[in-house]
C-alpha cells in the first residue's frame, strides 16, 4: 500500500547494528514513524590524504567528486555517530582537511533523495504505542497535502508560584475539543469544559494523558515555550513525573539560547511561539503582547486586559470565580488559535518547508535552506562543499545603492521598482558558488568585473523555478506559496554573504551589489537624459519627478527602461536580461527632510501622499521604539502639511494638550530587553532602570518593558505611575518630528515655544 505523509520531527542515534535514522510524521492515515536502521555517516576528504585511524570503524572509497579546488576527494563513511568527533580529532591532529563534516544524518539522508517534507512511502506497518512504524520503508518525494492538527496551551499562576490551572484548546479538521483543568478543593467535573483536580500532580497527569489521547501534531501558544512549558516542566519535577509530551510518550527538550530565544525539541510534535512565529513570517505589531496582537489581527482582545489589575483579578477569580477564571484561561488558547488562523501561518508554515526542504522546526535557519536545495545538484555536477567553519572570512560587501534624496516637498513623483532586483542579478550574470569555480576561458563578466561560468552554473535554474511558483502562486491567489518562495528566493544573496554559510566567497554578494548599484546609476541616467529629475534611488528602487500624474506614461517608461536595459547588457555584456521595471506607486506629494545631524539629507526615510492616504517610509510613525504619542503627532502634522495649512498652532495646541494630560495613554515607550535587567551593569540603559523597577514574578525572565518617563524618572506602567515629565517627551518626541519640517521652511520648534515664553514678559 502506497502511503502519503508529512514528515515534522528528525532523529538519529547510535544503535548496537549503526546509526538510525528516524522521521516521525502525519497523514490522513494516522501518525507514522519512517525508521531507517544500520545507516552511514558520510563526510570527504581529499583523495591523497593519508588517513588510516585505528581507533574506529569506517569506509573509504573513491566517488570521482572534486572539492572547490579542483582537486579529487573520497567519501568515508562512519557507522555511528559517535565516531565523528573521534574523526575530526584524528583529521585536526594530522592536518587532513575535511569536507561537509559538518550536515545532520537526518538533512543528508532527505536532501539526497529531493524530499522536502512530504513523502510516499511504502514497507510492511508495525503498530508500536499507538504509532505506525514503518521500518526501512521505500521512500520518494510526495506532493500529497496533509492537514495538521493543533493543540493550544495556557497556564494560570498564583503569586506564589502555585498551577492554577491548564487550558487546552484543540482543533482538527475543523472539530474542536476544549478542556481546562483547574485546582480546587475537591475533584469536580464542573462543566463539559471545567474539571477541578485537588491537586496539582493530579492536574499535571490528566494533562499528559490527553495530549497522548488528543494526539496534536503541533503545540502552540503565546511565549508558551519560556513560560507555559518550562513552567510545567519544574512542576513535572517537583512531583517525580516524567514530562514526556513527545507521540510514543517521548520526552521533550527545552533550552534558551542566550541571544536567540527558547527552543523545543520533541518527537512527532513541533512547538511553535506566537511572537517568534510571527516576526519570522514579518509580521509587525505595537508590541507583541498577546491583546495587542488579538486586537490588531481578530478584533477582540482578552477577557482580562490591564496590565496593571491583571494578576490581582486572576487571584480574584482563582479565589471567588473559578469558572471565570476558566473562561479567561480557554480565551487566551483560543485567540491563539484564532490568530494563526486568520493569518494563515500554519498553511504559510507547512508551505515554506515544501519550498525549502527544512523540516518545520529547522525552518528559521536560511543556511541549512540553502543547503537543501543546493548541495545535492552541487554533487550532481562531481563537487563537494567545503565546512562552514573553514571558510576564510573576508570584508564584507558593500550594501544596496542609495541616491541621496533631495530635501524637501514634490508633487507628482513616481516610483520605478526592480522586481526581484537580488535574484533577477544572480539569473542574469549566473552567480552562484559553483559558477564561480568553473569560470574559466568561456566566461560572463559582471560590471566590476567579476567573473561566473558562462554555461556550468546551479542557482539560477532553482531561481527561475522559484520565480515561475510565485507568479503560478500570485496568479491562483495563494498568499501562502508567494510568501514562501519570496521569503526563501530572498535570502539567497543574504546566505552567500553570511560568515555562517559553507559557499560563502566575497566575490559573490560583492558581484550582486556591485551590479545592482550599476543598475540603478544606470536608470538614473535614462531618467535623466529623457529630462526627467531622479529625486531618490534605494537598493531596487528609484523616485522620478514627473510633469503629471499620468500613470500610463509611467507604466511606458517602465518597458522602455526594461528594453534599454536589455540591449545594454546584451551589446555590452553578452547576457540575457533577467531584470524587470515595474511603475509601483504615484505619489501626489513626497517629502524628504534632512538629516537630524544638520548635515545632508535622511535616507531611507520619508513621507508622501497616495491615493488620498498617508504614507512613512523609516519615519516614527513606523517604528516601535517610538511613543503613540510621537506617532500620532506625526501623522497630523503630515497630513496638515500636505494639505498646506499651518502648522505652528496646530504644534503649540498639541503642546497644550499634553501639559494638559489629554495624552497620558500615550507616552508608554516598550522595549525588548536582550538579557536580564540584573545582567546590566555599565552604562544602564534608560528602560533597563524601568525593568529594575517591575515587580516581576515567574519561571522566565522579563524580556520587555513597558515604561513611562516621570519626573522622579523611568517607571514601569505596572507600578501605576503619574507625575510624567512632559518637558521630557516635548523634546525628546516632538520636537525632531516638527524641526524635520520646519528647519527646511525657515522656522524652528524653539522659535514656537520661545515666542510663547517671551510673551508673558
Amino acid at each position: 500500500m502506497i502511503n502519503n505523509g508529512y514528515i515534522l520531527t528528525s532523529h538519529f542515534r547510535d544503535t548496537a547494528t549503526g546509526l538510525e535514522l528516524s522521521f516521525f510524521g502525519t497523514s490522513d492515515s494516522g501518525a507514522f514513524k519512517l525508521v531507517f536502521p544500520a545507516q552511514k555517516l558520510v563526510f570527504f576528504i581529499k583523495k591523497d590524504a593519508e588517513f588510516n585511524p585505528s581507533h574506529f570503524s569506517y569506509e573509504r572509497k573513491s566517488g570521482g567528486l572534486k572539492n572547490f579546488s579542483h582537486e579529487d576527494v573520497d567519501t568515508v563513511y562512519l557507522n555511528k555517530y559517535k565516531d565523528l568527533s573521534l574523526a575530526r580529532d584524528y583529521c585536526t591532529q594530522k592536518g587532513i582537511r575535511t569536507f561537509e563534516m559538518d550536515i545532520l544524518p537526518t538533512e543528508r539522508f532527505l536532501m539526497e533523495r529531493f524530499i522536502n517534507a512530504q513523502v510516499e512511502f511504502t514497507g510492511e506497518c508495525n503498530k508500536q504505542k499507538g504509532l505506525n512504524v514503518f521500518i526501512s520503508p521505500q521512500i520518494r518525494p510526495s506532493r500529497a497535502h496533509t492537514r495538521l492538527s493543533s493543540l493550544s496551551l495556557d497556564i494560570e499562576t498564583g503569586v506564589g508560584g502555585e498551577l492554577y490551572s491548564i487550558g487546552l484548546y484543540f482543533e482538527k479538521d475543523h472539530s474542536i475539543k476544549q478542556q481546562v483543568l483547574m485546582l480546587a478543593e475537591e475533584n469536580k467535573v464542573v462543566s463539559e469544559t471545567l474539571t477541578y483536580y485537588q491537586s496539582e500532580r493530579a492536574i499535571l497527569l490528566e494533562f499528559l494523558k490527553l495530549v497522548q489521547e488528543w494526539d496534536p501534531d503541533l503545540i502552540i501558544g503565546w511565549h508558551v515555550i519560556g513560560f507555559d512549558l518550562k513552567f510545567l516542566e519544574k512542576k513535572c519535577l517537583e512531583n517525580k513525573i516524567e514530562f514526556n509530551l513527545g507521540r510514543q510518550n517521548l520526552p521533550i527538550n527545552l533550552d534558551e539560547k542566550k541571544g536567540i530565544g527558547f527552543f523545543a525539541e520533541t518527537y512527532g510534535r513541533v512547538v511553535l511561539d506566537g511572537p517568534p512565529v510571527l516576526r519570522g513570517a514579518f509580521y509587525n505589531y505595537k508590541n507583541f503582547k498577546l491583546e495587542t496582537v488579538a486586537s490588531a489581527v481578530l478584533g477582540t482582545g482578552k477577557d482580562i486586559a490591564s496590565d496593571s489589575g491583571k494578576v490581582s483579578e486572576i487571584e480574584r477569580r482563582f479565589r471567588e470565580d473559578k469558572p471565570a477564571l476558566a473562561k479567561y484561561n480557554l480565551l487566551d488558547c483560543k485567540l491563539v488559535t484564532d490568530i494563526f488562523n486568520k493569518l494563515g501561518i500554519f498553511k504559510l508554515l507547512v508551505t515554506r518547508t515544501k519550498i525549502s526542504g527544512l523540516l518545520l522546526e529547522r525552518l528559521p535557519v536560511s543556511t541549512a535552506a540553502f543547503d537543501h536545495v543546493f548541495l545535492p545538484k552541487l554533487h550532481r555536477k562531481g563537487y563537494v562543499a567545503p565546512n562552514r567553519i573553514d571558510i576564510t572570512r573576508d570584508d564584507a560587501s558593500t550594501g544596496g545603492m542609495v541616491i541621496e534624496p533631495k530635501v524637501g516637498r514634490h508633487h507628482n513623483v513616481a516610483v520605478f521598482d526592480f522586481k526581484s532586483l537580488y535574484p533577477s542579478i544572480i539569473m542574469t550574470f549566473h552567480i552562484d558558488p559553483y559558477s564561480r569555480i568553473m569560470a574559466g576561458q568561456d566566461y560572463i563578466s559582471t560590471p566590476k568585473q567579476y567573473h561566473f561560468a558562462k554555461e556550468e552554473h546551479i542557482l539560477p535554474e532553482i531561481i527561475a523555478r522559484l520565480m515561475q511558483a510565485r507568479a503560478k502562486a500570485k496568479e491562483l491567489k495563494d498568499t501562502a506559496l508567494s510568501q514562501a518562495v519570496k521569503i526563501l528566493m530572498n535570502s539567497f544573496y543574504g546566505v552567500m554573504g553570511s560568515s555562517r554559510c559553507r559557499f560563502y566567497h566575497a566575490d559573490l554578494p560583492s558581484a550582486i551589489t556591485t551590479t545592482g548599484h550599476w543598475i540603478l546609476k544606470t536608470a538614473m541616467e535614462f531618467f535623466e537624459n529623457r529630462g526627467f529629475t531622479v529625486l531618490y534611488g534605494d537598493t531596487d528602487s528609484i523616485f522620478v519627478k514627473m510633469p503629471n500624474s499620468d500613470e500610463e506614461v509611467c507604466r511606458q517608461l517602465a518597458n522602455d527602461l526594461n528594453d534599454f536595459l536589455e540591449s545594454m547588457l546584451n551589446d555590452e555584456f553578452k547576457v540575457q536580461s533577467k531584470l524587470e521595471c515595474e511603475f509601483e506607486k504615484f505619489y501626489d506629494q513626497i517629502y524628504f527632510s534632512p538629516a537630524r545631524s544638520g548635515e545632508g539629507t535622511a535616507k531611507k526615510r520619508y513621507a508622501g501622499m497616495a491615493n488620498g492616504q498617508l504614507e512613512f517610509k523609516g519615519m516614527e510613525f513606523v517604528r516601535s521604539d517610538w511613543t503613540q504619542l510621537a506617532k500620532q503627532f506625526q501623522a497630523e502634522l503630515y497630513e496638515k502639511f500636505f494639505a498646506g495649512e499651518a502648522l505652528e498652532d496646530f504644534i503649540k495646541s498639541y503642546i497644550k494638550n499634553l501639559e494638559a494630560g489629554l495624552y497620558d495613554d500615550s507616552l508608554v515607550y516598550t522595549k525588548r530587553l536582550s538579557k536580564a535587567p540584573e545582567e546590566y551593569t555599565k552604562n544602564i540603559p534608560v528602560h533597563v532602570k524601568a525593568a529594575l523597577k517591575v515587580n516581576h514574578t515567574g519561571p522566565y525572565r522579563l524580556k520587555e518593558v513597558s515604561y513611562v518617563i516621570t519626573k522622579d524618572g523611568p517607571e514601569p506602567i505596572n507600578n501605576s505611575p503619574r507625575n510624567f515629565d512632559y518637558q521630557h517627551y516635548i523634546e525628546k518626541q516632538l520636537k525632531p518630528i516638527a524641526d524635520d519640517i520646519l528647519t527646511t521652511q525657515n522656522m524652528s520648534f524653539d522659535s514656537f515655544i520661545l515666542g510663547d515664553q517671551l510673551s508673558f514678559f
